[in-house]
């Protein structure tokens, strides 16, 4: 572990919380005892050694920037997690975690008055980037209303559940809460489907459909659920927005660049300045690593974000994109992961 030291950012952990049953969450600060910047709704990557070899994990940010509260992340204990069992069966305040970065555009919009009513979908652990965004959106934005759906198995399982219904006390006439438990006995109130959603849009819907803004959180077939059934009730891909960072199946991609010439790259981060050449089918990503230049990324595929910057000179295609927006692309956003330099040389930040 060691070697880490040397090349990634060293982090204390400050502060451990047991939330529910297999459930924590860790405060963690830089080295110097200074606090991690972040935006509520990211998520932290840290490097483990495994072996010799670096892996690299993601978990969710569930503190509130906003609140002036210090980064925590919270970790469910996976039984063939290798490393979320290590946090939550070994971590000790004190412990140092190496950290890659925080990332992540699962966060408030950039015109946040434009919407207002934010619905928030979450099963299980996928409360804990919600939850950070809720107190963030119910600190900043005094006329916004906010809609929590979470469903898990009981109760018990409920992570975070003083604290939200906390929120729901001090703001009773701003944000509503409807908990779905997969053991409840009313069935038609068990688990989110794709005939109670639009209920529940009916329910607690005060605003028309295009000033709502949808956040989903969860297992990859809930998410993709609720995704498929928004869009049927009307909403806009714009609208909804997914936290995804865990990696599943690569995708496959059908299609390819339009140019696939040997280019320049030039990448701009932590006040230096890198350049390399980039051939595709290798991504910009690939090309960094291969002459030993260590970027910032978590899933490699297009789904997380981690390493997103901004193309200020010449164009970036991308093969696979599940997180940036086309108001994000507008604006020049790329991913390293899946990019490809096409028609001449190109200078991205990050």
């Amino acid at each position: 572990m060691s070697s880490l030291s040397s090349i990634y950012k060293t982090t204390i952990i400050t502060a451990i919380r047991q939330e529910t049953t297999g459930v924590k969450t860790f405060t963690v600060a830089n080295e110097d005892g200074s606090e991690i910047p972040y935006t509520s709704g990211q998520f932290i990557t840290f490097i483990f050694n495994h072996h010799g070899t670096d892996e690299r994990r993601s978990f969710s940010i569930s503190s509130c920037r906003e609140l002036n509260e210090p980064l925590s992340f919270t970790v469910k204990r996976i039984d063939n997690g290798s490393y979320s069992r290590l946090l939550n069966d070994k971590a000790q305040v004190g412990d140092k975690l190496y950290l890659t970065g925080v990332a992540g555009v699962f966060t408030l919009p950039r015109n946040p008055e434009y919407y207002q009513q934010y619905f928030f979908f979450a099963a299980g652990i996928g409360i804990t980037p919600v939850f950070s965004l809720i107190k963030a959106l119910l600190h900043t934005q005094p006329k916004a209303q906010a809609v929590l759906i979470y469903s898990n198995r009981w109760q018990e399982s409920v992570i975070f559940f003083d604290e939200i219904n906390k929120l729901a006390e001090a703001h009773p006439d701003r944000f509503k809460i409807e908990y779905l438990y997969s053991t409840a006995h009313n069935l038609v109130r068990a688990r989110l489907s794709k005939a109670l959603l639009p209920v529940l849009l009916k329910e607690y819907g005060k605003v028309p459909k295009p000033k709502m803004l949808f956040y989903v959180c969860g297992p990859y077939n809930y998410m993709r659920m609720v995704n498929l059934s928004l869009e049927e009730q009307g909403a806009d891909s714009e609208q909804i927005r997914k936290e995804n960072f865990r990696p599943f199946e690569r995708p496959r991609f059908t299609t390819e660049p339009p140019d696939q010439r040997l280019h320049n790259v030039t990448v701009k981060f932590d006040g230096k300045e890198v350049s390399f050449t980039c051939q595709y089918p290798e991504t910009i990503l690939e090309a960094a690593k291969k002459n030993g230049i260590s970027l910032p990324y978590s899933c490699e595929i297009g789904r997380c974000g981690s390493c997103a910057g901004r193309c200020t000179k010449g164009k970036v295609w991308l093969s696979y994109n599940e997180v940036l927006m086309d108001i994000d692309l507008k604006h020049g956003s790329i991913l390293t992961c899946t990019g490809h330099p096409v028609g001449g040389d190109i200078v991205i930040e990050l």
